[in-house]
């Protein structure tokens, strides 16, 4: 007990160590400064690969997931658009076969003559060029007639009235080429509905009317 034990002594290997004296009289070294490398927590190598390659692949297994989702919503909006076309081309073949004929728009060849007694024939002056023919009008009873300009659309004509006569070959004609068929069918129900309304007013709204149909031979 008369010795005299320091406190301290001076720092070791950047350790600061303290003397205590143990039961047997011997001291006791104690490290006040934990070892810095075991101090610091790090996660094993194989942690921080396993933690970081299970974060890429969930993330890469996400996006190829993404991916697909969108691929398969694409290829199904495309299906859904090849139906709506398909069903918008059945309609138009159903239009075509719905529209009117030339014979059940009541479209009738003027023939030679002004008047039923065949007296009188027609004068027939060109009025206009239009859709690859000729539009006549008789300058006395002011009935319309078109005829082609084309030689071969000619001799056809020519030909299906010397075979199935005159109103029936026309008609036939007229059937092969749209355009005509209206423009003929929308001007003979002119002249028969001028006949038939006094009112001149009433009239010019039905005129009109019937001209700006771009459908007139639906059903």
């Amino acid at each position: 007990m008369g010795k005299e034990l320091p406190l301290a002594r001076p720092e070791e290997e950047g350790q600061s160590v303290l003397l205590a004296s143990s039961g047997s009289g011997e001291p006791v070294t104690t490290s006040s400064i934990r070892n810095k490398r075991t101090q610091g927590h790090k996660h094993p190598r194989g942690d921080e690969r396993g933690e970081t390659e299970g974060f890429k692949m969930e993330s890469k297994g996400s996006r190829k997931a993404e991916r697909a989702n969108a691929s398969a919503s694409t290829k199904a909006g495309r299906r859904r658009d090849n139906k709506d076309r398909k069903s918008d081309r059945g309609d138009e073949g159903k239009d075509k076969s719905s529209r009117r004929s030339a014979q059940k728009l009541g479209i009738v060849h003027p023939g030679s003559y002004c008047d039923k007694s065949e007296i009188v024939p027609h004068h027939w002056i060109e009025v206009e060029n239009i859709l690859d023919g000729s539009l006549f009008r008789c300058r006395l009873c002011l009935r319309h007639l078109w005829l082609p300009r084309i030689e071969s659309d000619a001799k056809q004509l020519s030909a299906l009235v010397e075979q199935h006569g005159r109103n029936e070959g026309y008609c036939q004609f007229l059937n092969q080429h749209r355009p005509a068929k209206m423009l003929m069918a929308k001007l003979q129900d002119l002249r028969r509905l001028e006949a038939e309304t006094a009112d001149k007013r009433e009239f010019a709204r039905m005129a009109d009317k019937i001209l700006s149909d771009r459908e007139y031979d639906r059903k």
